[in-house]
């Protein structure tokens, strides 16, 4: 098998280690923006997409304002992204490939712009626009495939979920709302975000990975992103204030004969619950081993759940107020920031053997 050499120089990868974490700030920057989007009633403040009124600036006024600065800081972290994985790309001697992402996703912007116009226009999505998509997709992938090192398939995976997360943007304005594709926007985010908190931690100066539980990390990620889906889902169907009793709803522990709603609501309520026991979980066992930055990161898990449980409260008890909702999102996205965080950089314990287990067990 023939090897290419890679020209890997410390200041090469500083800068895409910076950018990236420039990239996942810029993130949670977004997602935040999202929320206050969506918590001020903006988010069909502009009626078409890609534009706004029919301008890339539009006068920044009221919820206008709101919703086109989203759209400007989700323009920031595509180009943050783009720069990314032309670095990656370039410091594997892959350029070529760099130059071919570069088309497919110039293919996706294009014919989403273009199908964009002509829905808002005609209220009719061509085909031909959103087959130019399906292949712009592909051509993605196989450049995620044809990567050499695993930061170039991650970068080139983020600029795809960039671009994804753009499309699903259009698609809310477009149809007006949809709770699926709102949903979807969100969960897309918090993956780009996993991907550019994964990617920076790679390329920082860490000598060796702590041993650790991985089986309960990552269950402890997987249960904080379906608990984000799962407030998502509450958020964007009106179920945040169908109980307004607390701890109860509606006087019981948990009521039965009633509204779907209600049993949304509740179920968002009991997973918190189950993410804390698995943050403490996780962290009382990480906290044996660990030292520095992934102790760090140990203890401020179960302290952002339980920072994510009062603010939900807060929720409730002020009405869905503008500034506990918002950073209800952004400690959400924290949490899961800090979860990923944690998997990057730990490794999986080594397994005892039986003597050593029986030996440990004596001692």
């Amino acid at each position: 098998m023939r090897r290419f050499p890679l020209r890997i120089s410390g200041s090469a990868v500083a800068v895409i280690r910076r950018l990236a974490a420039v990239a996942a700030f810029l993130t949670v920057v977004l997602i935040v923006a999202g929320g206050v989007v969506t918590n001020t009633d903006s988010g069909l403040a502009c009626p078409d997409w890609p534009t706004c009124f029919g301008s890339a600036m539009p006068r920044m006024v009221g919820n206008v304002a709101v919703e086109h600065t989203h759209r400007l800081i989700a323009t920031a972290v595509g180009l943050c992204t783009v720069a990314l994985v032309v670095l990656t790309l370039r410091r594997a001697l892959q350029g070529r490939l760099a130059f071919a992402l570069a088309g497919f996703c110039a293919l996706i912007l294009g014919a989403s712009f273009w199908a964009g116009r002509v829905k808002h226009v005609s209220d009719h999505l061509p085909l031909t626009a959103v087959a130019l998509v399906a292949l712009g997709y592909g051509g993605c992938a196989w450049v995620i495939a044809r990567a050499r090192e695993t930061d170039g398939k991650l970068a080139a995976a983020a600029l795809t979920m960039v671009l994804f997360q753009g499309l699903l943007g259009g698609l809310t304005v477009l149809y007006r709302l949809p709770t699926l594709v709102l949903v979807m926007h969100l969960g897309t985010s918090m993956v780009f975000l996993s991907l550019a908190v994964v990617l920076a931690l790679r390329l920082a100066d860490v000598s060796d990975r702590t041993p650790a539980p991985r089986g309960v990390l990552w269950l402890t990620a997987a249960a904080v992103y379906a608990q984000i889906l799962l407030g998502a889902t509450v958020r964007h169907t009106g179920a945040g204030l169908v109980c307004v009793d607390l701890p109860y709803c509606r006087g019981e522990i948990w009521p039965t004969g009633v509204h779907p709603m209600i049993h949304l609501h509740m179920a968002h309520r009991a997973l918190a619950f189950v993410v804390l026991a698995l943050a403490c979980w996780s962290s009382l066992r990480l906290l044996r081993s660990s030292s520095g930055l992934v102790r760090a990161l140990a203890w401020a898990a179960p302290a952002l759940v339980l920072a994510q449980i009062a603010l939900g409260i807060l929720t409730i008890t002020t009405f869905k107020g503008l500034v506990p909702v918002t950073l209800h999102l952004l400690v959400a996205a924290l949490l899961l920031s800090d979860c990923v965080a944690l998997l990057a950089l730990t490794r999986r314990a080594p397994a005892l053997d039986p003597a050593s287990a029986a030996l440990g067990a004596a001692a």
